[in-house]
């Protein structure tokens, strides 16, 4: 049979079509329970989408340059730096705790819409790299890496929910930054919440990623036979 491409742009459309419900739903929720105390949640899903939009730059770039350019170099860089992003809605669950809601289930379905919405833009972006990866390296070289990028990802969600960092802070508070991504070498309480952060997130989203990755060798496979 003959291999038909994937086509990137309808699965974008189609990620930006659940991406638009989310925000209609998050402001029907904002709408019934009389509060602008979510909008947030339409910032954060733009950071989720961040690193996509970063990792389909870095594709084009690298078709006609080396990686190790000072650009694809930059944008892999700045790519990494904003990746938790895509899954740090997650941890927005937690502002549902305490709250007074008119209906609790479609909130916790509005939270569940817009954290899916952000962890498929992260996992897209993520697989647009490994491709990428696949083509300079060995396959389990850069599944390791991969899954190295997994665990970056909870150490992020760790820096942003429990010490209110940014990817920005890279930035504007480098030594800030720097102070706070080593203390849990000395603390043990840090140590294990930056520790099941990093866990939890290899576990969902990297078991989530092997499982879509290894039907997409399947899918594409069997297209080939």
């Amino acid at each position: 049979m003959e291999k038909r491409g994937l086509n990137a742009s309808s699965i974008y459309w189609a990620l930006a079509i659940q991406a638009l419900i989310a925000i209609i739903f998050l402001i029907f929720s904002s709408v019934t329970n009389h509060t602008g105390k979510f909008s947030f949640l339409i910032f954060n899903l733009f950071l989720a989408w961040v690193p996509l939009g970063i990792a389909i730059v870095l594709k084009k770039y690298l078709k006609n340059n080396p990686i190790l350019s000072f650009k694809g170099i930059l944008l892999a860089f700045v790519w990494v730096c904003f990746l938790p992003n895509s899954f740090y809605i997650l941890s927005d669950f937690i502002h549902l705790n305490n709250f007074n809601s008119v209906d609790i289930l479609f909130d916790i379905i509005t939270f569940f819409l817009v954290a899916v919405n952000g962890i498929i833009a992260g996992i897209i972006s993520i697989y647009i790299i490994h491709e990428e990866l696949n083509k300079r390296l060995k396959s389990r070289q850069s599944l390791v890496i991969v899954m190295g990028l997994f665990l970056m990802c909870g150490f992020g969600i760790y820096l942003g929910r429990y010490l209110r960092l940014n990817s920005w802070d890279i930035i504007t508070n480098p030594l800030v930054l720097i102070f706070d991504m080593t203390n849990p070498l000395f603390d043990p309480e840090t140590q294990f919440k930056a520790f099941t952060a990093c866990l939890g997130i290899l576990g969902l989203i990297g078991s989530s990623y092997i499982i879509l990755w290894q039907s997409i060798k399947y899918l594409t496979h069997k297209v080939r036979i």
